[in-house]
Parts: C-alpha cells; sequence; structure tokens
C-alpha cells in the first residue's frame, strides 16, 4: 500500500472520527435542549392549571341558578349553612363544609358525626322535611339555606321574606345530582373539592355501566311497600339505578313513578332478582323467607334460585353522594357474575 493511499485512509478515519463526535455532541445537545423544552411544557402546563383553577375558583359576590329556575344572588362566602334536607347535609359534609353546617332536619344521620352533633346540641334540628320551623331556621342567624324540592317552597318564601338567602336543589337523574354537588361547590367555596368528588363519582359510575354493557339484562322487582304491594316506574332515582346497573325493572311501564301492584302482576312478570329495603326487617320484621312463603310466588324465579335481597334504600332514594354506592350495591346483586357480589 502507498503511502499517499495510507495518507488518504488516515485522514478520512480522522474525519470519521470527527463526525462521530460532532453528531455525539449535537444529539446531547439536541437531547439537552429536548428536556428543557419538556421541562418549560411541564411548567406551562401548571402554570394553566393553577389559572384555571382560579378562573373557577368563586368570587364572591355570585349568582348560582338554582334546581327551580330561579337566580340566587350570594353576597359572601357562606358561614352558616342551614340544610333542610338529608340529602343535601350528605353533600354538604361530602365536599368539606360540613364545620359550616349550623342547622339540619331530623332525618339528617349521615355522615355519622351529623348524628354525634345533634346529640350534644352542636347542630340544631329545624324539623322534618315538610314542617320546617321557620322561626328556628331565622334564629340561626344562617347566611345561606339548602332547601329541598317543591314541598319546601312554602318555607323557601317565608325564609327569603325575612332576607335569607335560599338555594333549592331538586334533582331528578344522577346528573342532576353530579351538578347539584358543582352547584353547592360554587356556592360554599368548595368548587375544587366539589369538582374531584364529581370526577370520582363520575367514573365510578362509568365503571359500572362499561361492566354491564353488553351483559343481559337481568328482570327486577323491587318493593318499596309490602301493603299495599308498591314498586317503582320510570323517573324514579330507584328505576334509574336499576337500569344503570344492568337490571331490567318489570314496571317500567307504569304510569306513575310509585304503582300500587298485585302479587298477581308479579307473578306473571316474574322476576329474576326481587330487591326490598332494609327497613323491613328493621321495623317490620319481614324476611326473606316469609316472602317466599307469599302465594303463588314459589313459581318466580327470584324465589326459586333464592334470589331475594335486602338493601339499605337510603342508598337509594337520597339524590346525593351515596346514590353511587346504592348503584354499586345494584350492580353486585343484579350481576354478582361482573362485581363480586352474592349470587
Amino acid at each position: 500500500m502507498s503511502k499517499a493511499l495510507v495518507a488518504a485512509l488516515s485522514v478520512i478515519a480522522i474525519v470519521l472520527v470527527v463526525a462521530v463526535v460532532y453528531e455525539a455532541s449535537v444529539i446531547q445537545s439536541l437531547q439537552s435542549e429536548n428536556q428543557q423544552l419538556k421541562s418549560m411544557v411541564a411548567q406551562l402546563q401548571e402554570q394553566v392549571s393553577q389559572l384555571q383553577e382560579e378562573l373557577e375558583k368563586p368570587h364572591f359576590p355570585l349568582a348560582v341558578v338554582d334546581d327551580m329556575g330561579r337566580t340566587v344572588a350570594i353576597a359572601k362566602e357562606p358561614e352558616r349553612i342551614v340544610s333542610l334536607a338529608p340529602s343535601n347535609t350528605e353533600i354538604l359534609f361530602a365536599i368539606g363544609v360540613g364545620d359550616k353546617v349550623v342547622g339540619v332536619t331530623q332525618y339528617c344521620d349521615y355522615p355519622p358525626e351529623v348524628v354525634e352533633k345533634k346529640e350534644s346540641g352542636e347542630l340544631a334540628v329545624v324539623g322534618g322535611f315538610s314542617d320546617i320551623n321557620v322561626e328556628l331556621v331565622v334564629s340561626l342567624n344562617p347566611d345561606l339555606v339548602v332547601a329541598f324540592g317543591t314541598l319546601q317552597m312554602q318555607a323557601v318564601q317565608a325564609l327569603e321574606d325575612q332576607g335569607i338567602t335560599v338555594i333549592v336543589l331538586n334533582p331528578s337523574t344522577l346528573d342532576d345530582v353530579l351538578n347539584d354537588i358543582l352547584l353547592l361547590g360554587k356556592a360554599t367555596d368548595a368548587y375544587q373539592e366539589a369538582k374531584q368528588l364529581v370526577a370520582n363519582l363520575s367514573a365510578r359510575i362509568d365503571a359500572v355501566k362499561s361492566k354491564v354493557a353488553d351483559a343481559p339484562k337481568v328482570k327486577v322487582y323491587y318493593e318499596l311497600w309490602y301493603d299495599p304491594l308498591m314498586s317503582v316506574g320510570p323517573g324514579t332515582f330507584i328505576h334509574n339505578l336499576i337500569v344503570a346497573a344492568g337490571g331490567e325493572n318489570i314496571f317500567a311501564d307504569a304510569q306513575t313513578p310509585y304503582p300500587v301492584v298485585s302479587a298477581e302482576d308479579v307473578i306473571a312478570r316474574n322476576p329474576e332478582v326481587i330487591v326490598l329495603p332494609n327497613s323491613y326487617m328493621m321495623y317490620y320484621s319481614i324476611t326473606k323467607e316469609q316472602v317466599k312463603e307469599r302465594p303463588g310466588w314459589d313459581a318466580i324465579d327470584a324465589v326459586k334460585n333464592d334470589k331475594i335481597f335486602f338493601i339499605d334504600e337510603n342508598l337509594l332514594i337520597r339524590p346525593g353522594t351515596r346514590l353511587v354506592d346504592g348503584l354499586e350495591e345494584l350492580a353486585k346483586i343484579i350481576h354478582p357474575e361482573l362485581f363480586g357480589g352474592t349470587s
């Protein structure tokens, strides 16, 4: 090999080494710049998130539209709140403003600290549901009262005549309940807490619906009362929860929300699952065996296969955060093969 060729190869080798070193340096530089860009993007995203939270944060005075379509002005962050329904109370405590609640109804019993505070006198009891003691509510000097439904509108008017701010909730669907949680979050300066709660509840609802989407529908009879027999129809939370849990309400064609039905109707519609309220056992000593012994009910599939279940009705009828617990309980009952429930 000639000296010239050796020299040429040496030059090429040197050039290649330089090129490799340069390329490595460029790659390292690009990687460094990429990391810097990623860091900048992360910082910007954090700033955007903080800005969004600040924009969403309630700024008093503010106005909200309640479930009756009324625009309610709230002058300042509420510090003394009265709840006129158990579901309202559950929502207020769930979003972290329970320490601001000064009055509740005799039926408010959840979370457990509500009962403790009532017994200790820390929480005033302002009446039942449709018999609110307006004078007592006024004496508590509330800056916000959370009422429920049309039956309390007379009390609402009386309170507003006294200059008290009142929000009225009246949800009819699960989505309405989620919106009410956000509404109360905004009204009480707990919007971020409410938003996180709604995100968690929505995820749980979606998880149930996703699991039952392709499962066969199971015929369900929910017995609301036993004398006379009463069930549930469309437009009720119980009906909607049965459907969301992958069931088929055997009285889905009822013309009223809470139809009176006959034993013959139930037998003819042959439910695969029967669901009864816990209060049957707690207050009326009605057992599963007594249901099985009803005349002619031995022909029902649910009775034949021992598919009779009791459930805490408060999880199904109180339009608050625990409706999702009720949905999950029903899903375990209706589709134990999917949710690990009692078969």
